[in-house]
């Protein structure tokens, strides 16, 4: 085939692609192909990701990347799905990341505020949005925080409920009297040590270490440490690892939970897991009824456990660390309850004060 041949085909396709379509052939009623002006870094491409869908990387990233429990991370997903519904409501669609802006989350803080939700409230959903804004940042998602430069609400500073020892051991005594010998292994643990539920929820068998305690234990932030343990206590839950784990789990393994819930209904069989913090809240509750303090909450135990430490010993530092606060100003809190030591820091007092009054008088 010559050239002039071939640039007479072409001619004849040119000629044909001009002919009117056929009668029977609709032509589709496609609109224009929508163009996005895609930025070097791919950010104006981003800004169109539902939020939703980045909420739950953020939340495995919390969970497996910076190792927050599993209750942490649902309180994160909780807050920060409070935020993308308001923000749904507020721009009428699926929010996106170009609606994290400054307005919109003053407009929640607002929103929040007139519900009359706590300060502490407001300033922990504030700081949970916060980290969720930093994390896309990191990711060059969003270009700067938002929240950084708007006001933050003060922190409140209120003395925590404080239950007394003869609380604290009375739920000792109800839960032995029921005879749960799990229950009354997490309540020793609670009693004992002061341990966050998460961080009891989450035991393992292999952290049981002898006489001495139980190393590795998960706590507030992604971290690990060692808390030590009252003797008897440990003995309890050695026994109790044998005589009703055991039995229950059959083999068991380092990394088998220490505590396991079961539920069902009759005839539908029951369901077995480990539990959780929620599961220790209830346990609580319940428990508390049964001795007439049913605003009991495991925190309050850990607050509990505090004061008494700090009553026997008066040193700030070991309570500290004990609990396992990073700074001590956390712990200060304690020295506004009113402990016994302040008390009798002034009682040499007590007799000068006398003499002088009954000279007076």
């Amino acid at each position: 085939m010559d050239f002039e041949e071939c640039t007479g085909r072409v001619e004849d396709l040119g000629e044909a692609a001009m002919m009117p379509l056929d009668g029977w052939l609709i032509p589709p009623h496609t609109g224009p192909t929508r163009r996005r002006d895609r930025s070097p870094d791919g950010r104006t491409e981003a800004m169109a990701q539902r939020v939703v869908d980045l909420l739950e990387q953020f939340c495995q990233y919390q969970l497996k990347q910076r190792g927050k429990t599993a209750g942490g991370v649902g309180t994160y997903r909780y807050n920060l799905g409070q935020f993308l519904r308001f923000a749904q409501a507020h721009v009428g669609r699926i929010a996106r990341i170009e609606d994290l802006t400054p307005a919109t989350i003053q407009a929640w803080m607002d929103d929040m505020a007139a519900s009359n939700l706590s300060i502490n409230t407001l300033r922990c959903r504030q700081a949970m949005l916060s980290s969720f804004c930093n994390w896309l940042v990191k990711r060059n998602l969003l270009a700067a925080n938002p929240i950084l430069k708007m006001d933050r609400p003060p922190r409140q500073s209120m003395p925590p409920a404080v239950p007394s020892a003869a609380i604290m051991d009375a739920l000792i005594e109800a839960t032995r009297e029921r005879g749960h010998a799990r229950d009354l292994a997490v309540f020793l643990v609670l009693r004992f040590t002061g341990m966050r539920r998460e961080s009891v929820a989450t035991l393992r068998v292999g952290q049981l270490d002898g006489a001495w305690g139980l190393r590795g234990v998960r706590v507030k932030g992604g971290k690990v440490r060692d808390v030590p343990v009252p003797e008897p206590v440990m003995r309890f839950l050695q026994s109790y690892v044998v005589e009703v784990l055991s039995p229950a789990q059959g083999p068991l393994t380092p990394g088998t939970p220490l505590f396991w819930s079961s539920w069902g209904k009759r005839g539908m069989g029951k369901t077995r897991a480990p539990m959780t913090g929620k599961n220790i809240w209830r346990l609580c509750k319940v428990y508390g009824a049964r001795i007439g303090y049913p605003m009991l909450k495991p925190h309050d135990l850990r607050h509990g456990v505090a004061m008494e430490v700090l009553g026997e010993h008066g040193n700030l530092e070991e309570v500290r660390a004990l609990l396992g606060h990073t700074r001590i100003d956390t712990t200060q809190v304690y020295t506004t309850i009113r402990p016994p030591q302040l008390k009798q820091a002034v009682g040499f007092y007590d007799d000068h004060a006398a003499r002088l009054l009954a000279v007076e008088a």
